[in-house]
């Protein structure tokens, strides 16, 4: 079996590229905790929280510093729009109502997993070549400065822990 080799990204979106990895931690913890037959309100509030500290400040960095880089008719650029107006209108579904079947939670995950894959190997690269290094490294500085006073979200229930 062939080892994936892992993407080279560059240096300035390397703090996006990581909370990607958190964003695969929440798929993985959404199905593990559905795996476990945990009580789906807990996952749901769960991932409701996640996304509002978490993947809505990540969206609007990439938004506000990478996304207005690439022109608005951009195919790449036109598919992570809609991608992050998915998720958000998947969160907002889960808002308005306080149950979260399995399937709307594994829909989800599925959602969002496939959008992460997606910059990850097709929206990064096409960024990291459309871009100037010196509008890189810019958004390399910005993003330090803003992901040093993100909030960490602590979670006591850890739901996904087999007991």
């Amino acid at each position: 079996m062939k080892v994936p080799t892992p993407i080279k990204r560059d240096k300035n979106l390397v703090l996006l590229s990581r909370d990607h990895h958190n964003g695969l931690m929440l798929v993985w913890k959404i199905r593990q905790g559905s795996r476990l037959d945990v009580d789906r309100t807990r996952i749901g509030t769960y991932v409701v929280n996640v996304f509002d500290k978490e993947l809505e400040p990540h969206f609007i960095e990439e938004e506000s510093l990478l996304f207005h880089q690439l022109h608005t008719t951009d195919e790449l650029r036109i598919k992570a729009e809609n991608q992050h107006s998915a998720i958000r209108e998947r969160i907002a579904a889960f808002r308005s109502s306080p149950e979260y079947p399995d399937t709307d939670l594994l829909s989800f995950a599925l959602l969002l997993e496939e959008h992460i894959r997606f910059e990850e190997r097709t929206l990064f690269p096409h960024l990291e070549n459309s871009i100037p290094g010196e509008v890189l490294d810019e958004i390399g500085k910005r993003l330090k400065e803003e992901h040093s006073t993100k909030e960490c979200l602590m979670w006591q229930d850890e739901f996904w822990v087999k007991q």
